[in-house]
Parts: C-alpha cells; sequence; structure tokens
C-alpha cells in the first residue's frame, strides 16, 4: 500500500478544517486517493514540485 507523503497529509488536514467538509468527504477522498497507488504516487510526486504555501 502506498503512503501519503506528509506534504500531502498537511493538505488534506487543511482541507478537512474548511467551513462544510464533513468527516465523511474526506473519508470517501482520502479512501479515493490510497486506494490507486498511482494516484498516491501523482498527489506525493505533485506536492513535492509545488512552492511551499505563504
Amino acid at each position: 500500500m502506498s503512503v501519503l507523503s506528509p506534504k500531502a497529509e498537511s493538505l488534506l488536514s487543511d482541507l478537512a478544517n474548511q467551513p462544510g467538509v464533513t468527516q465523511q468527504h474526506m473519508a470517501g477522498l482520502r479512501d479515493a486517493i490510497t486506494r490507486s497507488p498511482a494516484l498516491v504516487d501523482l498527489c506525493n510526486d505533485t506536492l513535492a514540485c509545488t512552492a511551499p504555501a505563504m
């Protein structure tokens, strides 16, 4: 099973704290991402190439 990077985990945590986002939303999103090793790799690789948020 592929593992999300700390940067990806941080992004999901930030998203979970947005108004209107429920635990059910986040569980579905996390499940959809982590069921696909290719998607996990794509998320991790994409976030590795982005500048830190200010």
